[in-house]
Parts: C-alpha cells; sequence; structure tokens
C-alpha cells in the first residue's frame, strides 16, 4: 500500500465516514477480519472476472458475500479499479459524481487515478466531481479495505452513480468502457438485494433479481425489479438499492468483452447469527467473465 507521504500532498482525501460502524475503526481488527474473510471465501473459479457485484453492509451481516465476490479476482492482475457505488445520501442528485482525490480507510490511502477520473468527468456535463455526493456515503468506501487488502498497489476511480435511469447507466457505461479499454481492469458494482421482506420472500425475490441479472441484459433487470416492486410483497421497499451500479457495470463489462455472469454466494441478514428473520436485506456475490 503506497504510505501516506507517498502520494501528491494537495491531493484531496475523502475520510472514512463509517468505520467503527459498517466494519472496525482499528486497523489491526480490520485487516485480520477482512483476511479471515477471504479465507473463508468461497473457491474462485479459475477465470479472470471483468466486473463483480458486491454488497455494502455491515460486514457483520454480508462480508462474507463481499469476500467471495472479491476473492475470484484475488488472483489476476489488475492495475485499475473502478468502485461503482449508489446515492444513499445526496437527495435530488442525479449524474454521476467522480471523486477526484484520494479514499482512507483505517488501512491507508488509496490512490485515485486521477487521468481516468478527469476523463470520465470531462465526457459529459452530468459527470461532475462533487466530493459532497462522495462524503456520508458507504457504498464505496466499504469495498475498499478488500481492494487495499488484496490489490494494494493499484489505483481506483470511484463513482456515485446518482439515480437508477438506464440512460444515465448507458451513457456512463459506455464512455467508461472506452475509457478504460486497453487498461487491466475490474469493475467493482456495490449492491444490496432485497430490503425488508421476510425470511423466505427475500429468497423468493433475491433469485428472480439474481437470475435476471445473469442474463446480463439491463434492460430485463430493470423490468424483473419494478414488477417485484410492484407485486404487493410485504414491507420490500426495493429490490437492489444498488441498481444503478449493477446496470454499468453490466453495460461496461459486455463493452469490455464480458459474455456470461455466475452467482458465486447469496446469504441475507436473516442468515446471521445478530440478524432477524422478520425484516431481512439480501446479498449477492456475482461476477461477470
Amino acid at each position: 500500500m503506497p504510505a501516506e507521504t507517498d502520494l501528491n500532498v494537495n491531493a484531496k482525501v475523502r475520510a472514512p465516514a463509517v468505520a467503527g460502524q459498517f466494519y472496525p475503526a482499528d486497523p489491526s481488527e480490520l485487516a485480520k477480519i477482512v483476511k479471515s474473510y477471504l479465507e473463508h471465501a468461497v473457491k474462485p473459479s479459475g477465470k479472470r472476472p471483468v466486473a463483480i457485484i458486491s454488497p455494502h453492509a455491515g460486514y457483520v451481516y454480508s462480508g462474507q458475500i463481499a469476500a467471495n465476490a472479491f476473492n475470484e479476482a484475488a488472483s489476476h492482475t489488475y492495475d485499475l479499479i473502478i468502485l461503482l457505488g449508489t446515492n444513499h445520501t445526496t437527495f435530488g442528485f442525479t449524474g454521476v459524481s467522480v471523486y477526484p482525490g484520494n479514499y482512507k480507510t483505517p488501512l491507508g490511502i488509496i490512490e485515485t487515478d486521477k487521468d481516468i477520473a478527469k476523463q470520465l468527468t470531462d465526457a459529459e456535463k452530468d459527470f461532475v466531481s462533487d466530493e459532497s455526493v462522495h462524503a456520508r456515503e458507504h457504498s464505496i468506501e466499504v469495498q475498499v479495505p478488500f481492494v487495499q487488502t488484496l490489490f494494494p498497489n493499484v489505483k481506483v476511480v470511484a463513482a456515485v452513480i446518482g439515480t437508477p435511469n438506464l440512460e444515465l447507466c448507458t451513457r456512463f457505461g459506455n464512455v467508461l468502457a472506452n475509457v478504460v479499454k486497453n487498461r487491466q481492469v475490474l469493475i467493482v458494482a456495490s449492491s444490496d438485494l432485497s430490503h425488508y421482506p421476510n425470511y423466505e420472500d427475500a429468497n423468493r425475490v433475491d433469485k428472480k433479481t439474481l437470475d435476471a441479472i445473469l442474463t446480463l441484459d439491463p434492460k430485463i433487470v430493470s423490468t424483473t425489479i419494478k414488477k417485484q416492486e410492484t407485486g404487493n410483497i410485504k414491507n420490500l421497499s426495493t429490490c437492489a438499492c444498488g441498481l444503478a451500479p449493477i446496470m454499468t457495470a453490466m453495460i461496461t463489462a459486455k463493452q469490455l468483452g464480458a459474455n456470461s455472469a455466475r452467482l458465486i454466494s447469496y446469504a441475507n441478514s436473516g442468515d446471521s447469527p445478530v440478524g432477524s428473520r422478520y425484516r431481512v436485506v439480501g446479498y449477492g456475490a456475482v461476477c461477470f467473465f
């Protein structure tokens, strides 16, 4: 991992917002828990992922699923990692915000590829570098310790996609694919699945959503989710809070040659020793090859 003093002293650094809440704030404890999740991860297929879907809840609920997703990429070489987050915190933001500086966690600072970030924000007027969109957003932050552990010297680009609008996701996905086409890139789409149905309903809803994702067709994903969200499933508020990152990753990965997808693992918060089965959130690890 680059030392903090090795980085551009003028670079902006996004401080961690959810350390001590979603994951341990103590560096040694965080390093230990991420390593443990990775040691217990599902055995990888051996194929090189172009993109993965990884959840972003508290590690006690979804850390193992996230590790299962990242472990598929662990033995492969990348020189750039794109972190696609969803917008939980900035009401009314409908564009894409690419963070212009570096990200920090208790494990240290991870450096942003400033050139790629600038190319993205130069491409379209609603692709911006609004730091405020990132300030309290956890969906990217919780992925960073896995990146720091597995790819300590690889630069990242962190982008929050403001809304699951297919036209926006298609534009950003196409631009992103063009900008990174000559790089060895891993795209990480940060998303949880169903929110707040009971355990049995979550399993049914999430299976349909994951089956749609495995088609690699964002229109099918969007249609499937809309159908389920209007289907009178008790307490279901969303099928995928990171639908925008999922669709964008899907579009970008296909442009970069991905033609197959695999479900690595699934669980929901009711599977956690500390989770209730009356009101759950779903988590899936998916790879695009």
